[in-house]
């Protein structure tokens, strides 16, 4: 991860969308797609603070540098927890990672003490046992997720190019291939809908619908 640039507001360090969506290797409109999404379970002030106005034009004035913000009319600044639900719902090794890292090295990072008085902030092995049970919680929890929009998606495509790669031939023979590999796939996985297969199954499930040759 590069080294970030440091954003604080109201005492809090926090990350701009830009930010937050490079550190997670992703764009800032899916990290703003999410938030849409998801919006009832951020809490102003405590996952994130909104600029508009004045504060938004006294901010761009302290990062001029910052092509990001140069068309934003409302800044969103993501602190750790808002961090945290960002991570859960882009839901990918990359982003866990990433923000284990941000953990350590941006938002619990010790401060250079610029003015006589700061104190020193620390990361205890309270707070690594911390992130670690989090984690640990989140990989239970991340096992039995299921497939989201644009995951649905996907496996809907490879239906799709799968039914093409054999219908070619078969005029006719669409409906009864969607219908045939659909029902493998809720077989297979022992789900009721495609919709129901886990997130962690999503590759596997995308290798069997390309390699299905099954009767119908």
């Amino acid at each position: 991860m590069q080294s970030l640039s440091v954003v604080e507001h109201q005492n809090v360090r926090v990350l701009t969308t830009a930010q937050l969506a490079d550190a997670f290797h992703t764009s800032a409109k899916i990290v703003a797609r999410n938030f849409q999404r998801n919006q009832e379970r951020y809490t102003p002030g405590e996952h994130y603070f909104s600029l508009s106005g004045e504060d938004l034009k006294q901010f761009k004035a302290s990062r001029q540098n910052d092509a990001s913000l140069k068309y934003v009319s409302v800044l969103y600044l993501w602190t750790e927890k808002g961090a945290w639900l960002h991570a859960k719902s882009l839901n990918s090794n990359q982003a866990w990672t990433a923000y284990q890292m941000l953990i350590d090295s941006y938002y619990k990072v010790a401060k250079s003490l610029e003015t006589k008085g700061s104190e020193k902030l620390t990361l205890t092995l309270n707070d690594w046992q911390d992130v670690k049970n989090r984690l640990e919680v989140l990989e239970l929890q991340m096992q039995n997720v299921t497939l989201h929009s644009g995951e649905q998606k996907r496996l809907r495509s490879a239906v799709g190019e799968r039914v093409h790669q054999l219908a070619r031939h078969e005029k006719g023979a669409r409906p009864v291939l969607f219908r045939a590999i659909y029902r493998s796939i809720r077989e297979r996985y022992h789900v009721e809908s495609y919709r129901d297969v886990k997130q962690c199954q999503l590759q596997e499930a995308l290798s069997f619908v390309e390699n299905w040759k099954g009767d119908f």
